[in-house]
């Protein structure tokens, strides 16, 4: 792994911290929130399953900001640019629209 590599992945995590500090801030439960926040952050989308427990229960709006964090890891680590993925989505939007009209 390169250094460049490292402080990417490391910049990346540091701004995952401190996002979960900001929503745990702002939503009711304090310390734990923050806890469940980051460990969603983490498991990703393996965090899924625990979101119907208690373990891992958090208002849908927490939820979407958290699909938003998993949604720009994804970019990060795939070797796609957001500019690549909607270009694909409306391509393939378009292609459906012409089935259907």
């Amino acid at each position: 792994m390169s250094l460049g590599k490292l402080v990417d992945y490391a910049t990346a995590t540091v701004g995952e911290v401190v996002l979960a500090y900001l929503v745990a801030l702002i939503a009711p439960g304090g310390t734990l929130t923050f806890a469940k926040l980051v460990l969603a952050f983490k498991l990703n989308v393996f965090a899924l399953p625990l979101s119907w427990t208690p373990a891992l229960s958090l208002p849908p709006w927490c939820w979407y900001v958290v699909a938003v964090v998993w949604i720009r890891q994804w970019l990060y680590l795939s070797p796609y640019s957001a500019g690549d993925v909607a270009a694909q989505l409306e391509e393939d939007y378009a292609a459906l629209r012409g089935r259907w009209s």
